[in-house]
C-alpha cells in the first residue's frame, strides 16, 4: 500500500501538459481564408502556425463569424480568436497577444473616377463600402460617415464597379488579391490598424507570455516582414 501511495503521489506531482488552445478565425480574404477541408490559408494562418510552433503550444483551428467567436471566447477557457482590433471597450474582456497584423487602410474609388480627397471630412455625404468586422467601417462611422457593410470584399468590389457606392474602405492587399482590371485606385489613406489574438481572460499567463515572446522574436528576426513581402503586404 505504501508503494502504491508513493506512486500516486509521484504521478500527482508531475507537471500537467499544456492544454490545447481552441483557436477561432473568421474569413477575411486574402489574409484569412478557409480551405475546402476546413483548414486556414493566407498570411495570418501561416504566421499563426509558426508562432504556435515556436512557442511549443498546440491548437485546433475552426471558423466562426467574428461576433460569435468573440462571445464564445469570453465563455470558454483555453480559447482565442484571430484578428481582433484592440479597442478600449474590449480591453478588459480578453487577454491579448500582438500585434499579429498591421494593416494600412485607405479609401478606394473606381479607376476612372477623378475623385480627389484630402481628408475624411471631404468624404461626408458619400457612401463607403466596408467589410463587416474589419474595423474600418466602425472607425468611419465613428466620425460620422455613411458606411455600407457586406461580409465579402468581392461583393464590395462589385458594388464599387457598379457605382452602388463611390468609395471602398480596404487595404492594398485585398485590392491586389481580387485582381480587378483596371484596379481601384487609392484616393485617401486614413488608418493604420493593429489587430491581435484575443484570448479568454483566464488563459494561463505563462502560455500567453511564451506566445508574446515568440512573436516579438519573429519581428526582431525579420520573419514577419518577410512573410508580409511574400503576400504583397507592406508594414508601412
Amino acid at each position: 500500500m505504501r508503494g502504491i501511495s508513493l506512486l500516486l503521489l509521484g504521478l500527482l506531482s508531475l507537471p500537467c501538459a499544456a492544454a490545447e488552445i481552441e483557436l477561432y478565425a473568421w474569413e477575411r480574404p486574402p489574409l484569412v481564408q478557409q480551405t475546402l477541408d476546413g483548414q486556414g490559408a493566407g498570411l495570418v494562418p501561416e504566421l499563426t502556425r509558426e508562432l504556435f510552433r515556436r512557442a511549443g503550444i498546440s491548437y485546433q483551428l475552426s471558423f466562426l463569424p467574428l461576433q460569435r467567436a468573440l462571445v464564445k471566447v469570453q465563455q470558454k477557457p483555453n480559447s482565442c480568436v484571430l484578428l481582433v482590433e484592440r479597442r478600449q471597450e474590449r480591453e478588459p474582456y480578453y487577454a491579448w497577444i500582438g500585434p499579429l497584423l498591421i494593416s494600412r487602410l485607405g479609401l478606394y474609388a473606381k479607376a476612372d473616377d477623378d475623385l480627389q480627397l484630402d481628408s475624411l471630412e471631404q468624404a461626408r455625404g458619400l457612401r463607403i463600402l466596408s467589410h463587416q468586422g474589419s474595423g474600418a467601417g466602425d472607425y468611419l462611422q465613428g466620425v460620422g460617415l455613411d458606411v455600407l457593410y457586406s461580409n465579402k470584399e468581392s461583393l464590395n468590389l462589385s458594388m464599387l464597379q457598379r457605382s452602388r457606392a463611390r468609395l471602398w474602405a480596404t487595404s492594398a492587399a485585398v485590392v491586389h488579391s481580387l485582381g480587378a482590371k483596371p484596379a481601384p485606385r487609392e484616393v485617401l489613406p486614413f488608418l493604420t490598424l493593429m489587430e491581435d489574438i484575443a484570448c479568454h481572460p483566464q488563459v494561463d499567463p505563462a502560455l500567453l507570455q511564451r506566445l508574446q515572446t515568440s512573436l516579438q522574436q519573429m519581428y526582431r528576426e525579420g520573419w514577419v516582414q518577410a512573410l508580409y513581402q511574400q503576400h504583397g503586404v507592406s508594414l508601412e
